[in-house]
């Protein structure tokens, strides 16, 4: 849950997948204070390069933005070597709608 976790997941070898689905932003700030009217701009960041940050300890790193861009995890999880970061770009607006009810009137 934190960038330090990359480097001791490169120190020890493991062959851990490491996905973040990354839009950007502490979603559930936006999501649920944003529909209320509350600023989140606090909430919101640059787009960071989380498959760097990984290749920058020693893993391997991959950014995504569509299905097309999976096949290096595919033929990772065939034959798993030292872990891999998936920088998952996802879209911000995009809301499961349990998410939504779930912030409903709270």
């Amino acid at each position: 849950m934190a960038a330090p976790e990359f480097e001791t997941v490169a120190r020890l070898g493991l062959p851990l997948l490491i996905v973040i689905y990354n839009d950007s932003a502490y979603s559930a700030e936006v999501h649920h204070f944003g529909p209320m009217g509350q600023p989140v701009d606090l909430v919101k960041f640059p787009n960071t390069d989380f498959a760097a940050v990984g290749r920058a300890v020693g893993l391997s790193g991959i950014t995504v933005r569509s299905r097309t861009d999976l096949e290096p995890a595919r033929e990772w999880a065939v034959r798993p070597r030292s872990g891999l970061v998936v920088d998952a770009k996802v879209e911000p607006t995009v809301v499961a709608s349990w998410l939504e009810e779930a912030f409903r009137g709270h």
